[in-house]
């Protein structure tokens, strides 16, 4: 609360972001008590280590999208009293409060994310409602962000007609911002949306053309051809292709070092995890392996704790399809420690977890069963 109090003297906001942060935790409040759910309080914040908080986190998650769809339905109201665009640093803030929201994406936080995404699509919105001119294009470029992580997060939760909506805003306001890289943006989460509609075929189109247009030469060009290269190589992976996926991925580990521009973690790592995610499309855990022992998932930029676990429920799926369960479960510790809400909403952990138990010596695999009970696969 004194960081609000802060912000709306800091802004001139004369109680309107107090006001807004209030009315925000009411509808949060009323939000969960309709759902059934505890208050955001009673939830420990997720940390980059196991959260044991209750298996009910998955349905907390999928109420907020609740908001976040409406958001991206044209339902939501803005509820800012305050021009912000008219305020000292109020693109500043809002540039902030955008930002904010990828890192906790990136690092897993898909809770905070879905409490907060609401309320800063309304203060951007406010901010491009302000402005004429460049500053409109830059208010547009953030509301092609905000919808960005609107679309990955609705597509984490398995949500893919909220995940098209969002991406489909991006193009628009990245369009209306004459913003290429964030056109390429909604392009990619434009293709992971079709991907959880079953549209696999238009997906791999989608990815591969807008790359085939980022030709330039710079760090961001390279990046976003990078990043829509590597979800082709899945792509083609998934519909049976080794050898088109192995060539887009020789592809992409030719681009650049690694980063994280435009929130994208692309690199020479992350291309190496989807190395291993290509592998387990291909059913091949001894792929799998192979890469893990040529990875250091450490040498990815600070804060990637998403990437870092879904490297570990890879590896993890390679030992338990090699009957190695000892070693699948110290991988899925491990994700729990530096992921703990990716492990509780990612079904192929679950499913993981459920066969684990099915075969389980106890004397032979601990921390198995008391992992099962966190993420809610035993009751």
């Amino acid at each position: 609360m004194e960081l609000v109090n802060a912000l709306d003297k800091a802004l001139g906001a004369e109680g309107a972001l107090i006001a807004l942060r209030e009315q925000a935790r009411r509808e949060q409040r009323m939000l969960r008590r309709s759902a059934g759910a505890h208050h955001p309080s009673d939830v420990p914040k997720a940390a980059p280590r196991p959260d044991h908080a209750s298996p009910s986190r998955t349905a907390e998650l999928k109420s907020d999208v609740a908001a976040l769809r409406q958001a991206f339905d044209g339902s939501f109201v803005p509820t800012a009293s305050f021009d912000l665009a008219s305020r000292p640093g109020g693109a500043r803030y809002a540039t902030a409060l955008v930002e904010g929201l990828h890192r906790d994406y990136q690092a897993a936080r898909y809770a905070e994310v879905a409490q907060t995404l609401p309320s800063v699509v309304d203060t951007v919105a406010a901010l491009a409602g302000g402005s004429t001119g460049e500053p409109r294009r830059r208010a547009s470029s953030l509301q092609c962000q905000v919808a960005v992580v609107a679309a990955k997060l609705a597509t984490k939760l398995g949500d893919g007609v909220t995940a098209y909506a969002a991406a489909e805003r991006a193009r628009m306001a990245a369009e209306e911002a004459e913003h290429p890289f964030g056109q390429a943006a909604a392009a990619y989460q434009l293709t992971c949306a079709l991907l959880r509609l079953g549209g696999a075929d238009e997906a791999e189109l989608n990815a591969v053309d807008r790359a085939a247009t980022m030709t330039g030469q710079d760090p961001h060009s390279v990046t976003w051809r990078g990043a829509l290269t590597l979800i082709s190589a899945v792509i083609a992976a998934r519909r049976g292709d080794p050898v088109e996926a192995s060539r887009r991925l020789d592809q992409a580990e030719r681009l650049g070092g690694d980063g994280n521009i435009g929130f994208t973690a692309f690199g020479p790592t992350n291309v190496r995890i989807h190395r291993a995610a290509v592998a387990v499309s291909a059913g091949d855990p001894h792929g799998v392996l192979a890469v893990g022992e040529q990875l250091d998932v450490t040498a990815l930029p600070p804060g990637l704790h998403g990437r870092q676990g879904q490297f570990h429920l890879d590896s993890a799926w390679a030992h338990t399809r090699l009957g190695e369960d000892p070693l699948a479960v110290i991988h899925l510790l491990e994700s729990e420690r530096v992921a703990p809400q990716l492990v509780r909403t990612h079904r192929t952990a679950r499913t993981l977890v459920h066969d684990l138990m099915r075969r389980e010596r106890r004397h032979a695999v601990p921390g198995l069963r008391s992992l099962a009970h966190r993420i809610g696969v035993l009751a």
